[in-house]
């Protein structure tokens, strides 16, 4: 795109997994532009598949979207503009700011996880060194759960609440079956951390309820103690959940899936089957019929099990971004507050808890969300038996609030 005008313009794009409420966060940032407030914006523009699209030019303008235009996109999962994986490259950084200066891009606000933050930080760099006029500030996002700076992840309670639910589900399943089917592998997303394996968990009433073996890459995985644990849940229940991190490794640090397909371009490696792996170990050593189920996408997209409170406070943190940009801010990634109870709904969110005591949110400089990660804390993971709490009460406590008031319990004969 280019028109041959030059105005002030906001640029916003979507960066890595998409999050069923991602795009809350792009409606947040349009809010702030449309609020009408004092601001320096005269247009705000989007891009295309991230980065990517600032290589190529790519973008779409925003700046006419309606009230209703910008709810409808709130609650819309997947990434409305197109994401990305890309690396951005030493050579790639010219060609982004000749884009942004040919568009007339003053700020930029770009809503992703770790490797996003680094982006954003590199680009905020070349352009300071080039004497290019650039605010940029950064917008979490990712069902990980896994940023470093900010006490939750937008996204994460939606997905949490995705895994809390369909564990119980798959769980009623397996217990009718129990005379045939005795294992159910469930493979959860994550790249180093446990945080959404062990939401499984959170609707979790009595050892009748999965997940009996919670596996995850904070805990070297042990053949003998996840052959044990199976064992012990299959002879009290008859049945046994097992819910697996994609990437959990032994104790020396392989991965325990059969398949690492390579790298991304940011250097994780790509790893797939580790439910496959471990229901064909159940069946070969204890012989006992497994299934696999592996949610994929699903666990990222579901409208279904969209929590309020992650619905709202992904919009803020949008409009928050916007705000401090307009305000002369630059250089770091919106913090999310602590939620105190899983009272908050969304109105009361939207109606200013937010701006009060812990309700604040607070700011993390982008360098220290690009070179850390937030693993499960050890005090959030109990012991691996198969018949206790896979996870503690202080898990419970922290992730209750966003995920939101449990659905009512199935019941059972």
């Amino acid at each position: 795109m280019n028109d041959g005008t030059r105005v002030p313009t906001l640029l916003v794009g979507q960066s890595g997994g998409p999050t069923p409420v991602i795009n809350a966060s792009l409606a947040g940032v349009l809010d702030r532009v449309a609020s009408g407030l004092g601001q320096p914006y005269i247009r705000v523009l989007g891009l295309r598949h991230g980065i990517e699209g600032a290589l190529r030019g790519h973008v779409a303008d925003l700046t006419g979207l309606t009230a209703s235009d910008r709810d409808a996109l709130a609650n819309t999962p997947a990434a409305a503009l197109g994401s990305c994986r890309k690396r951005l490259e030493p050579e790639d950084e010219r060609g982004v700011l000749e884009t942004f200066a040919r568009l007339g891009v003053e700020w930029f606000v770009y809503c992703g996880g770790n490797d996003s933050m680094d982006t954003l930080s590199r680009l905020e760099r070349a352009a300071r060194s080039r004497g290019h006029p650039l605010g940029v500030y950064g917008v979490p996002k990712t069902i990980d759960n896994d940023l470093a700076g900010t006490d939750w992840c937008p996204g994460y309670g939606s997905a949490a609440r995705y895994w809390a639910t369909v564990t119980q589900e798959v769980t009623r399943d397996l217990a009718s079956m129990r005379t045939y089917d005795r294992v159910v592998v469930m493979e959860a997303m994550g790249r180093n951390a446990g945080w959404l394996a062990a939401s499984s968990a959170l609707f979790r009433r009595d050892e009748h309820d999965g997940p009996h073996v919670l596996l995850i890459p904070e805990v070297a995985f042990d053949e003998v103690r996840f052959l044990g644990a199976v064992e012990a849940a299959l002879a009290r229940v008859g049945y046994a959940v097992v819910v697996a991190t994609e990437t959990i490794r032994e104790a020396k640090g392989a991965y325990v899936a059969r398949q690492v397909q390579g790298a991304d371009q940011f250097g994780h490696p790509i790893v797939t089957g580790v439910a496959e792996t471990l229901a064909h170990l159940t069946m070969a050593r204890l012989g006992v019929k497994t299934r696999v189920n592996k949610p994929g996408t699903l666990q990222r997209t579901s409208v279904a099990h969209m929590s309020a409170v992650d619905l709202a406070g992904a919009r803020l943190a949008g409009w928050i971004a916007a705000d401090r940009l307009a305000s002369g801010q630059s250089g770091s990634m919106v913090a999310m507050p602590v939620v105190p109870t899983s009272e908050v709904t969304h109105d009361a969110w939207m109606g200013g808890w937010w701006g009060e005591g812990s309700g604040s949110f607070g700011e993390v400089p982008l360098e220290t969300v690009a070179r850390a990660e937030r693993r499960l804390p050890d005090g959030y993971v109990a012991r691996i038996d198969g018949l206790g709490d896979p996870v503690t009460q202080d898990f419970r406590t922290y992730v209750r609030p966003l995920v939101g008031v449990p659905p009512p319990p199935l019941f059972r004969l």
